[in-house]
C-alpha cells in the first residue's frame, strides 16, 4: 500500500460519489484534460473514460506502476513536476495538437497559487476545476466588502468566471489534513482590455490593496507618490468618494480605473 508522502503534499480521496461528483462538474466528456497530481488513480479512473484525450503530470515517481495500468493510446502520464516544465505549451500543443485543454485536479495545498498562475498564463488551458484549501477557495469566490476579498479575488474573477462547486470536510481525506477543503471551477473570458492594460489592472489592484485597511488614495499615494489632492481629483472625476478602499470596489471598478489611469 502506497504511504502518502507529507513532502509531496498527499492527501488521498476514496469516496467515488464525491470524486464523480467533481469530475461531472468539470464538464470534461468529449474533451482534453490535463490532470495535476493523479495520485492513486482516483480522479483518473473517471477522466480517463470521460476525456477525449488525457494527460497528467505526477510528481512522485514510486507512483508509476499504479497509474501505468490507466495507460492508453489517449491517456499518458509524465512523472515530473508540473511547475518545473518550462515548456508547458509547446508539451500540450504535441500531445493535443491546436485543440482547448481543461485543468482538473486535487493540487496539493503548498503550491495552489503558482499552478493557479501557470494556469492563467497557459493560453491552451480554459478552465480548471480543483480540490483546494478551504481558505484559499473562499478569497477565489469572495465578493466585494468581504473579509476574504483582496487582490487575488480581484485578478482572478477579471480573468475567470469563479463557481464555488460545493465543500469538502476534511475527514474525507487521508491521512486527514488540518484544513477542510474547497471543489473551485475557473472558466477563462474573454477580457475587456488588451495585455498590456490587463498587466495594468493587476500593477493597480496589487497597489490597491498593498494595505488593506488603507483609504485607495492613500495606498495609491504610497505607490505612485503623487499628491493627495491630484488622487483625489482622479477618483471624484470617475464618481468614488475620497474614503473609498479596495475591497468596495467591483473587477469592473478596476477595470474603470485602468482604462482611465493618468498616473
Amino acid at each position: 500500500m502506497h504511504q502518502p508522502k507529507k513532502r509531496f503534499g498527499q492527501n488521498f480521496i476514496k469516496d467515488k460519489n464525491l470524486l464523480k461528483k467533481m469530475v461531472d462538474s468539470a464538464e470534461i466528456k468529449g474533451l482534453n484534460v490535463l490532470e495535476i497530481g493523479p495520485g492513486l488513480g482516483a480522479l483518473t479512473q473517471f477522466l480517463t473514460v470521460d476525456a477525449k484525450k488525457y494527460l497528467a503530470y505526477e510528481i512522485d515517481y514510486s507512483l508509476k506502476p499504479t497509474l501505468k495500468s490507466f495507460e492508453s493510446s489517449n491517456a499518458s502520464f509524465k512523472f515530473m513536476d508540473f511547475l518545473e516544465d518550462e515548456h508547458l505549451s509547446v508539451t500540450l500543443q504535441s500531445y493535443f495538437g491546436d485543440e482547448e485543454v481543461h485543468l482538473v485536479g486535487n493540487l496539493p495545498y503548498y503550491i495552489t497559487t503558482p499552478i493557479i498562475f501557470k494556469f492563467l498564463e497557459t493560453k491552451k488551458l480554459k478552465s480548471a476545476t480543483i480540490m483546494i484549501q478551504k481558505e484559499v477557495g473562499e478569497r477565489m469566490v469572495s465578493n466585494t466588502n468581504t473579509k476574504a476579498y483582496n487582490a487575488f479575488s480581484a485578478i482572478l474573477q477579471y480573468y475567470c468566471k469563479v463557481v464555488r462547486i460545493m465543500n469538502v470536510d476534511k475527514k474525507m481525506f487521508y491521512p486527514v489534513p488540518k484544513v477542510d477543503s474547497m471543489v473551485i471551477k475557473l472558466t477563462k473570458k474573454e477580457l475587456p482590455l488588451s495585455e498590456e492594460l490587463s498587466r495594468r489592472y493587476e500593477m493597480i489592484v496589487k497597489m490597491a490593496f498593498a494595505q488593506k485597511r488603507k483609504t485607495l488614495v492613500n495606498n495609491i499615494a504610497d505607490k505612485t507618490h503623487e499628491s493627495k489632492e491630484k488622487i483625489q481629483a482622479f477618483l471624484k472625476e470617475l464618481g468614488y468618494q475620497e474614503q473609498i478602499r479596495a475591497e468596495n470596489l467591483l473587477v469592473e471598478d478596476f477595470i474603470r480605473l485602468t482604462t482611465n489611469w493618468p498616473f
